[in-house]
């Protein structure tokens, strides 16, 4: 079977990490990785597992007719039986394409919950109709789809993302400061603000906490005064190809997004053994049992956040490692494998 994935990008980020992690699939089957702008880390790291990488430098912004005619192109000239689109701009122009170019299964599929205007959203529904399969990564998600774009029962598949999990040492030290860490992208979504608006809170309390923020964008240089103005004790470490170092001898990551599909870093941080605290936000809420595996917290609510990490902070050494081996055992159920095993189930209905 030729199965096209096609995305937005191929550099860093949540789908971008799926994708890197998707290539590692072992078969029969004949996979070709596809962005429809720039590539990057990404495209380097799956060429690296012997798949066909293609980088068509087209623009992305919907709507684009020569986005839609040169996928159109590449379509009617590899013959895929699959064509698996993920993203609001993949999901516009490829969708279009493929049903163009006759392919067999075409495959949609959202990773959050968007922002649509009117128009967007009857762009999308129309988009959601011609699909032969709509996959979402949690249960907000295709909560969303369904009840907002009016995609059918029969067409929805809940599928989460695929984690490789490298062998680690989750074991933890001992330090003086309380260690904290988010990996995500710097943008206003997720809401890194609010976790240093609260840092500098309890510091002027008289904890001592250190703070590393893994990641790149738009929102660095904002974050970056709120740092300097309350000389906060923060790290701005950068995109990192790989983030378990980051997450060895931390007390605590924290996802504080607004918004979220299924958050890739969570489950990393999890399996790492690393205790995790996120808002309420994508699959969250079906990974963690609050005060079990990990704790929630409602999103945009910065006193919410304030109550629970000083709950935790007040927790001894010996509870938070508790909650962090559960959400380790938790982790291990999101496997390549199964991921795998849910594509191919749709795949082979057409």
């Amino acid at each position: 079977m030729k199965i096209v994935r096609l995305t937005t990008f191929l550099d860093f980020g949540g789908i971008e990490s799926r994708f890197v992690n998707l290539s590692h699939v072992k078969d029969d089957n004949n996979w070709l990785f596809c962005a429809i702008n720039k590539g990057g880390d990404a495209e380097r790291k799956i060429r690296k597992q012997n798949k066909s990488v293609y980088v068509f430098g087209l623009p992305y912004k919907i709507p684009s007719l020569i986005t839609i005619w040169k996928l159109y192109i590449f379509f009617s000239k590899e013959k895929p039986d699959v064509v698996h689109t993920s993203g609001a701009e993949a999901n516009f122009h490829g969708i279009l394409a493929a049903k163009l170019a006759g392919v067999q299964t075409i495959v949609s599929e959202e990773i959050g919950i968007p922002t649509q205007s009117i128009v967007a959203k009857t762009f999308f529904n129309f988009i959601y109709k011609i699909s032969d399969h709509i996959v979402g990564n949690s249960n907000n998600v295709v909560n969303y789809l369904i009840k907002e774009n009016k995609v059918s029962l029969k067409k929805i598949a809940k599928i989460y993302n695929p984690i490789i999990f490298p062998p680690i040492d989750i074991s933890r030290e001992m330090h003086s400061k309380f260690c904290i860490v988010s990996v995500s992208r710097l943008e206003p979504v997720k809401n890194i603000k609010d976790v240093l608006l609260v840092i500098e809170r309890l510091n002027a309390e008289g904890y001592n906490i250190h703070y590393t923020i893994v990641g790149d964008g738009s929102s660095k240089e904002v974050l970056e005064n709120i740092v300097n103005k309350n000389k906060l004790d923060v790290i701005f470490a950068g995109y990192q190809s790989n983030p378990y170092p980051f997450f060895m001898n931390t007390d605590l990551f924290i996802l504080n997004s607004l918004s979220e599909g299924f958050s890739n870093s969570l489950i990393e941080a999890m399996f790492s053994g690393t205790p995790s605290l996120s808002t309420t936000v994508g699959a969250a809420e079906e990974i963690i049992e609050d005060g079990y595996n990990g704790w929630l917290v409602p999103p945009q609510n910065q006193e919410a956040l304030y109550i629970k990490i000083k709950h935790i902070m007040s927790l001894s050494v010996e509870e938070r490692v508790c909650v962090g081996m559960k959400g380790h055992e938790t982790a291990l159920k999101y496997s390549l494998e199964e991921h795998i095993n849910q594509l191919m189930d749709i795949y082979a209905k057409d």
